[in-house]
């Protein structure tokens, strides 16, 4: 028995939470890595979000399950349990949970949350930066919660509070 779990391959699940669709280029080259991956599930399930209303109160729902490329297998997020399901990795592209003033995904999604429902929590901003990040970007709730934090290289780690351990950076 010992022998046979040492010859077979570890089978990994990964699971994608994008927002919106327009940001989904942050996370499809990953994703494209884990798909070819034979011993790895990967699950791209968009996430809904809510517009912000001026006075901070939750708006319209929006969800942009359909607007992902063809080649691009989309899970419905009502199909998918992550307590259940408990993937080994997650990545996000939401650093602010509740703290966006323009939109929040939807409250189930916060990072805190889906830090209970996996062993990885890898944040991967959906920007590129020509040199430095805004003051807003430098600390917001996802850098706690995650495992990991993905940067362009190890020259913006400056950007980021020094609160955050270094350990999480993944230049």
């Amino acid at each position: 028995e010992e022998g046979i779990c040492k010859r077979l391959p570890e089978r990994k699940e990964v699971v994608f939470l994008p927002y919106k669709a327009s940001m989904w280029d942050s996370l499809e080259s990953v994703w494209m890595a884990a798909d070819k991956d034979p011993n790895c599930d990967a699950y791209v399930i968009p996430i809904p979000y809510y517009d912000k209303k001026p006075d901070g109160s939750i708006g319209k729902l929006h969800y942009e399950g359909g607007l992902y490329p063809e080649y691009v297998s989309v899970t419905d997020y009502r199909e998918y349990d992550l307590e259940e399901s408990h993937p080994d990795i997650i990545f996000i592209h939401n650093p602010y949970d509740q703290y966006n003033n323009a939109t929040s995904i939807a409250p189930e999604y916060y990072s805190d949350k889906l830090k209970q429902c996996t062993k990885c929590l890898v944040y991967i901003p959906y920007y590129a930066t020509a040199g430095g990040m805004g003051m807003g970007q430098s600390l917001c709730p996802v850098y706690f919660n995650a495992d990991y934090i993905v940067m362009q290289s190890a020259n913006y780690r400056k950007c980021f509070d020094p609160r955050i351990p270094d350990k999480k950076f993944l230049p």
